[in-house]
């Protein structure tokens, strides 16, 4: 006689990117012992492994290696909170006495944040401008603590949509890589940092911690972002 299978729970949430309302599950114990490998994991298996669990636990009905990098964070930590638990503990270093000491939060209360002054529409003169669009994980992954500057340009170039003079538009599928890179080579330094404030104001998942120090009373108020930190 075949053993039962046990239903699994199921739950919503809302994509920040899109406001689209998805359905998933929780991580499988065969899961979660492939989710314990990423700590060793390198940037490329990181990327595979977290676009294929969250691939599984929404019923593949997501295009997991289209969405863009906050979106699959956001997701990732809710399964985490429904896998494991929705508390994430860390360690908090005092700004006054400069000790380490223990803390935690809720994922529950992790919010989404865009920049006011945010737009994926770049004007670089009074005619010319860009169309850029959110880099995928594993691009984001890629670069994370990269100080090469080949890989920030790299990163500007695949997120280009297309480019734009007045009523005349270039879709950047029907230009050649080497088109782009060209054209990008002509900016002046301040319009290509215009380009990299498009990332830099991007939507983030953020936590925002109030802990008090044990060893000194100090408030601490501490700030943590992108899903290296919570791979706990």
């Amino acid at each position: 006689m075949a053993l039962p299978i046990l239903e699994v729970p199921t739950y919503e949430l809302t994509l920040p990117s899109t406001g689209e309302k998805i359905t998933y599950r929780p991580f499988l114990v065969k899961e979660h012992k492939i989710l314990l490998t990423l700590a060793e994991a390198s940037d490329d298996e990181t990327a595979r492994i977290v676009s294929d669990l969250i691939d599984v636990c929404t019923f593949k009905k997501l295009n997991t290696k289209e969405l863009p990098h906050f979106d699959i964070e956001y997701i990732f930590m809710f399964l985490r909170a429904r896998s494991i638990s929705e508390v994430v503990d860390i360690v908090v270093t005092c700004v006054n006495c400069d000790q380490k000491y223990d803390s935690s939060f809720s994922i529950e209360n992790i919010s989404v944040e865009k920049a006011d002054n945010h737009s994926n529409k770049i004007m670089l003169t009074e005619s010319v401008g860009i169309e850029l669009k959110y880099p995928k994980f594993d691009q984001v992954v890629k670069i994370y603590d990269s100080e090469n500057t080949n890989d920030v340009f790299d990163l500007v170039k695949k997120s280009i949509v297309g480019i734009f003079d007045g009523d005349n538009y270039w879709d950047a599928k029907d230009q050649t890589e080497e088109e782009l890179e060209t054209f990008l080579e002509t900016l002046t330094k301040e319009q290509f940092e215009k380009l990299e404030t498009f990332f830099t104001t991007s939507p983030k998942i953020v936590q925002v911690i109030e802990s008090d120090c044990p060893h000194c009373q100090q408030h601490n108020t501490s700030r943590i972002q992108g899903l290296q930190n919570f791979f706990v």
